[in-house]
């Protein structure tokens, strides 16, 4: 067997590996394209029980997709032999993913500046209860003095 018959059969058994890697790719996409588009539409209704059912996938096919993205440099001098075709599908859903990720990190943006806006709120309105709230304490000599307790509430929020 010569050097050259020899590589032939290993070029042939990469590209068909590259085939299949590359169909594994498509299909990790696919699915977690889809997850994507259940959180968006959960992170748009504000439906963070949805959210958190899928954290767990979400984790998964992040490293699945890692992995098999980092795979492929594997695969670097077959890439340009790979049938037409194949190489469409994987730019175009390529792209379909990038979008469907650009739009779910964009709903996570809102869902967590909505979500800082209302503990601000919810802290301001404390806040606010607090100071206007008068309390009474005693002098030294036992007569009643009412003051606000600002001091006293603002080091408290602080630390929150």
């Amino acid at each position: 067997m010569t050097p050259q018959t020899a590589t032939a059969p290993k070029k042939e058994t990469n590209k068909v590996a590259l085939r299949t890697h590359i169909q594994e790719i498509l299909a990790v996409m696919l699915a977690f394209s889809n997850l994507l588009v259940k959180e968006t539409a959960a992170l748009k209704k504000a439906d963070f029980k949805t959210v958190d059912t899928l954290q767990a996938d979400k984790k998964l096919f992040a490293k699945q997709y890692e992995a098999k993205i980092t795979a492929l440099a594997a695969y670097r001098e077959e890439l340009p032999s790979l049938e037409l075709p194949l190489r469409e599908k994987l730019i175009k859903e390529r792209l379909t993913f990038n979008k469907i990720l650009d739009e779910n990190m964009k709903a996570l943006d809102v869902a967590q500046n909505s979500t800082k806006r209302l503990i601000n709120r919810i802290l301001e309105a404390a806040r606010n209860a607090v100071v206007e709230q008068k309390q009474t304490n005693y002098s030294r000599g036992g007569k009643a003095m009412a003051y606000k307790s600002a001091s006293l509430s603002m080091n408290i929020d602080q630390s929150l």
